[in-house]
């Protein structure tokens, strides 16, 4: 009979797999998921092992992977299956099916075909997803039904659980696709359970075992999806300001991501550099999926310029640090003495996201851009803001402060302020 691992959402089961946990299904968890415990078996869930007689509720030890669905959702965002891809790729597999069958019914126009044709055309993706938010909500579990009584269901039921291609009839290229959308049918706070209890029990697994890692590892080789995304800046400080704040703001999603460290390798950092680096990248094929961040100053936008003649891939993206309203009037030193002026694309290194606590010079007058030259191509001065190394000391006060007593505050109070 062997022993089998299931993952639900919400209490809702997706998936089965004998002996070992599903490779893709496990990228979506974290060690940090992972839970081990004991409980009654009554407690298992009672949509995959139905219930418990009194005389049978023992005690056992249980081995799970356990996860919010929003910051499930967040993570599968960040992977690359967002509701936009979901969408695509539904109705992308399901104009293909229905060509596929209206080219059988040329050859053979018999009722089956013709009825499969008319169920595909009536099942877009919103007609699915409000079935399955449906089928959700009131926790109707199909696999428990005789043929006869799947006959019964309306079209769109009946097709979702007769369809042995496609898992609940879902039309996808990937597994990961059916968990976002079951996800985006559920409340943030419910549970996302990948319960490896039974095949622990059965020797395919020891407590100790790194079930998520493992399985990662496993797939890196072959799937950029599965391997972390690669952060580029311009500088060390960009990499460890983003760090911190990744691991306070997403602790979720911070595994997710590594980053370009500019300190390992002794390497200076500029715009300049990190155009070569994009360059270098792109030239060596890297499968992983790249976000380069350039600072939001007039050198940036001008080294930006060497990349406009090249088509890069699609698993690289370019950016700069945003515009935000509380640079457009901020002081600046020149010529012309302190005058406070827009300093977004001309001025915006990474430190001027901080906030109005971190940039206060003796908790009183912000720390001023000061002007450095012009740069002739972009028609633009360029400028910096002072007492860089202070303001990053500050910020690294402060953050590390509020995660040693994160209950006291919001954290865009306690380190940010009204930005």
């Amino acid at each position: 009979m062997g022993s089998y691992t299931d993952l639900a959402v919400n209490g809702y089961p997706l998936v089965s797999s004998k002996s070992y946990a599903v490779s893709t299904v496990m990228t979506i968890f974290r060690e940090i998921d992972k839970k081990i415990f004991y409980r009654n078996l009554s407690d298992r869930n009672p949509a995959v092992w139905g219930t418990f007689e009194p005389d049978d509720d023992e005690v056992e030890r249980a081995l799970t992977y356990e996860c919010q669905v929003s910051k499930i959702c967040d993570r599968l965002d960040v992977m690359g299956f967002t509701m936009q891809r979901c969408r695509v790729d539904f109705e992308r597999i399901r104009n293909q099916k229905i060509g596929e069958y209206k080219s059988w019914w040329k050859e053979d126009q018999s009722e089956w075909i013709e009825s499969l044709i008319n169920t595909l055309e009536t099942i877009n993706f919103d007609v699915y997803m409000a079935t399955l938010k449906e089928v959700f909500d009131s926790k109707e579990q199909f696999h428990f039904l005789e043929h006869e009584e799947i006959e019964k269901l309306d079209t769109v039921r009946k097709y979702m659980f007769s369809d042995e291609d496609y898992e609940l009839g879902f039309f996808a290229t990937d597994f990961r696709s059916l968990i976002r959308v079951a996800c985006s049918v559920s409340s943030d706070d419910d549970l996302v359970v990948q319960d490896l209890t039974e095949v622990l029990h059965a020797g395919y697994y020891v407590e100790s075992d790194d079930v998520c890692n493992n399985s990662i590892k496993s797939l890196i080789q072959d799937h950029p999806e599965n391997a972390p995304r690669i952060i580029m800046t311009e500088g060390s400080s960009d990499v460890q300001i983003i760090k911190k704040v990744l691991e306070v703001l997403y602790p979720h999603l911070a595994e997710y991501y590594t980053f370009l460290e500019f300190s390992q390798y002794r390497a200076q950092g500029s715009a300049g550099t990190l155009v070569n680096n994009i360059k270098s990248f792109a030239a060596a094929g890297i499968s992983n999926r790249i976000i380069a961040i350039f600072d939001n100053d007039a050198a940036a936008f001008d080294a930006r310029r060497a990349l406009s003649k090249i088509e890069l891939p699609d698993n690289i993206a370019v950016c700069n640090y945003p515009d935000i309203k509380f640079l457009e009037n901020y002081p600046t030193l020149g010529p012309s003495g302190r005058v406070d002026l827009n300093v977004n694309g001309l001025a915006a290194s990474v430190e001027l996201y901080l906030g109005p606590n971190i940039l206060k010079e003796n908790d009183s007058d912000l720390s001023p851009v000061q002007w450095k030259g012009f740069i002739e191509g972009l028609g633009k001065y360029q400028g910096e803001v002072m007492h860089k190394r202070s303001i990053q000391d500050k910020f690294f006060t402060r953050i590390n402060e509020y995660k040693n007593d994160n209950e006291a505050c919001d954290y865009t109070e306690w380190v940010l302020g009204d930005n």
